[in-house]
């Protein structure tokens, strides 16, 4: 029956195969000197009794430590280290004994050899082991010792020299199985937080990865070492985003505001513009170590973000009280209506009367449509999202806002860009035709109404996972004073308007995962709105612009 492969080929550790290759080294290192010393000087000349026995003992223990020195080399052990060491300090004691007998007393100090052997055992192989190892060369020495005795070879002074020594072989085993297990706890310990510092930065680049805060890290000359794909986002330079890049190209007004930050540490940063995707940030500066030769770690955070989740917290409450009193008013309401419908009937009403009377009606048709948009308050919540081919249903709405708006053919124009005529986006179809819907007729209402006055364009995004959908019009655009607040509930600079219609808007694409802004207008743009969305087949088919 043949052994098992394991048996023969068992691999060590780093920190074991070490210790191995250090004795080894240390075994044929003193060999050597032993080997040198005779051909430097022939055994005879060293007054050694059986000189040829000691050349033959002396160079089969040089090849016997060139034998260790590869078997500590080798990738592979082709006995467990058990058995290795055993064998070792068998041939150890074996050889030391023979070349003892061989120079009669003029050898009989070569057991202080095995102490680094020993002890190197010890840290190996534990406690159990380690004594059984000890014994192997106490055995023989003692036993050599005592056959030289008793032959007349050696004083009785030798015979306790060698005894100490032996003992002495116990103290080290002792000290290197102690050293050997604090050293194997201290390489498990470093071995755990090795793995709990990889977790941990793991952890770290997930949740700096998916923070919705921009987080960049700098080197001392304002190079950038590492960012986060939201810094990219931010900052809007897909196209030059790369470690190793100076901030300059990044962004100069970052650049420059970081460089003020330097000379003075403690003065508040002023918000930072970016033109391109008109965000203004805030950035925060935090050093990197406690010189001032480290980096520097730099935090972006999105103020108008910021401004959105305060209003939403804020209007959270009020949507749901709107809501409740909306239910609450259509009754009384629809009682009302019916009300003034029968009196317009009756054939006894004055002219008077029905003017009066129409004005019920006009005004009880208004807070009618206020309730039924106070209800959509609710709806970003109960969205239905399918996958949506946008430029067939770009198309297709486009026909009905002509046909219900009664708009000349040529006043909406849709452009699709190329790279985007297979792009699907995961929306609920109510909810996006309502978005577009509101943001033409609101163009509608304002803009010119010649060739062109409305253009619906869908264009590239920043990166390949995202598209943009601009709304521009050719009409007076909107005041700086009132931008601000454009997306807020109720507010309207009409006598007729609720003030719903942009706030639902940006409510759903929300709730779509989506981004509705109002972008700034060029000389010859009225209002220019911008809904980003996320594409749902964008896997690098699609141009960045």
């Amino acid at each position: 029956m043949f052994r098992s492969p394991d048996f023969f080929s068992v691999p060590l550790s780093a920190t074991e195969r070490r210790v191995l290759w250090i004795i080894a080294i240390y075994r044929g290192g003193y060999t050597l000197a032993l080997l040198g010393s005779i051909l430097l000087a022939s055994a005879q000349r060293m007054g050694f009794q059986h000189s040829t026995i000691f050349v033959i003992c002396v160079m089969l223990y040089f090849g016997f430590a060139m034998a260790q020195i590869f078997f500590s080399l080798s990738e592979e052990q082709y006995l467990p280290l058990r058995w290795a060491l055993f064998c070792a300090i068998s041939g150890d004691s074996i050889f030391l004994a023979a070349m003892m007998i061989a120079g009669d007393a003029t050898l009989l100090t070569l057991p202080i050899f095995i102490f680094p052997q020993l002890a190197a055992h010890g840290w190996l192989l534990g406690r159990q082991l380690a004594w059984a190892h000890a014994l192997i060369p106490t055995a023989m020495f003692i036993t050599t010792t005592t056959f030289l005795y008793l032959k007349g070879s050696c004083e009785t002074s030798q015979l306790l020299v060698t005894g100490l020594i032996c003992v002495s072989y116990f103290f080290v085993i002792r000290i290197a199985i102690d050293i050997g297990y604090y050293t194997r706890a201290s390489e498990r310990l470093v071995q755990q937080r090795g793995i709990d510092i990889i977790n941990l930065e793991q952890i770290n680049r997930t949740v700096i990865r998916d923070m919705k805060d921009g987080v960049m890290i700098l080197d001392v000359n304002g190079v950038v070492r590492g960012y986060n794909p939201q810094a990219v986002s931010l900052l809007d330079v897909a196209h030059v985003a790369a470690s190793g890049q100076p901030l300059e190209k990044w962004n100069k007004s970052l650049s420059d505001t970081w460089r003020l930050w330097l000379t003075d540490n403690k003065t508040v940063m002023p918000p930072l513009s970016v033109v391109s995707s008109t965000s203004i940030l805030i950035p925060r500066f935090v050093r990197i170590g406690s010189t001032t030769n480290g980096g520097t770690l730099v935090y972006l955070e999105d103020l108008g973000r910021s401004r959105v989740e305060a209003q939403n917290l804020k209007l959270a409450a009020l949507g749901r009280l709107t809501a409740s009193i909306a239910h609450e008013v259509r009754n009384p309401l629809s009682a009302i209506q019916q009300a003034a419908q029968l009196l317009e009937e009756d054939e006894g009403v004055t002219m008077e009367q029905v003017r009066l009377l129409g004005m019920i009606r006009s005004n009880g048709k208004r807070i009618d449509r206020i309730v039924t948009e106070i209800l959509q308050l609710n709806r970003r919540d109960r969205r239905n999202a399918e996958t949506i081919h946008l430029p067939d249903m770009l198309r297709s709405l486009v026909e009905e806002i002509i046909a219900s708006e009664q708009m000349s053919p040529n006043v909406l124009s849709l452009s699709i860009d190329r790279s985007l005529e297979n792009a699907h986006c995961s929306f609920d179809r109510g909810q996006l035709d309502q978005i577009i819907w509101n943001l033409s007729r609101n163009a509608w209402q304002f803009c010119r109404k010649s060739e062109g006055s409305i253009r619906i364009l869908l264009l590239p995004g920043t990166d390949l996972e995202h598209a943009r959908l601009d709304i521009v019009d050719d009409g007076p655009g909107i005041p700086d004073k009132v931008r601000e607040r454009l997306f807020e509930p109720f507010f309207t600079t009409r006598s007729s308007g609720t003030g719903l219609g942009l706030y639902i808007a940006r409510e759903l694409a929300y709730a779509n995962f989506a981004d509705l802004e109002l972008l700034p207008s060029s000389p010859d743009e009225g209002a220019h709105f911008r809904l980003r969305l996320r594409l749902t087949n964008a896997r690098g088919a699609f141009r960045k612009t």
